[in-house]
């Protein structure tokens, strides 16, 4: 279970859904990039990826692929726009650590 006073969490996860949230004030700069993660149980959770670290995980991360993610901040839900149901979002911090999984017991979507 998720908690949001702990960032030492290593998951494995599929990002079923992933896009890029341009600048309010400039449309032509990302704001972040928003994902959707789903474990093995089909259980869906929103991920985000703020501006300041768009450049380290831009490239790393594709739709319908496997990761095993490691150090990431938890936080509560609580924007107007859920993509998810779960009481909590996933939140990248710099320290996250993104590696290819080839875990083929999560369904695509």
């Amino acid at each position: 279970m998720l908690v949001t006073s702990k960032e030492s969490w290593k998951i494995i996860v599929r990002v079923t859904h992933l896009w890029h949230v341009a600048s309010y004030n400039n449309p032509s700069e990302l704001h972040s990039i928003e994902l959707v993660l789903m474990d093995e149980k089909g259980d869906k959770i929103q991920a985000s990826i703020k501006r300041s670290m768009i450049m380290t995980y831009r490239n790393l991360l594709n739709k319908g692929e496997s990761y095993t993610l490691m150090t990431f901040g938890v936080g509560i839900n609580s924007g107007d726009y859920k993509p998810t149901s779960h009481a909590y979002k996933i939140n990248f911090l710099n320290i996250t650590k993104v590696e290819v999984n080839r875990d083929t017991s999560i369904p695509l979507y």
